[in-house]
């Protein structure tokens, strides 16, 4: 079974507000779906938003 979050749900796994999480739906960084009247979020988009927003590493090391 998939694992759904209400907006107010993301937005404290996140540590965000409610309207981050809503904008971030109107701007297509989030997917989200409706379930009746209430908006829900996939746990596999929110750990793709996690992952994505990581700072990425060239692999590149301080040298002496």
């Amino acid at each position: 079974m998939v694992k759904v979050y209400s907006v107010d749900e993301a937005a404290e796994v996140l540590r965000l507000s409610h309207w981050t999480i809503r904008a971030w739906i109107k701007s297509g960084k989030l997917r989200s779906s409706r379930v009746g009247v209430r908006r829900v979020i996939r746990e596999t988009e929110l750990k793709k938003l996690i992952v994505d927003d990581q700072p990425k590493t060239e692999g590149r090391h301080a040298t002496a």
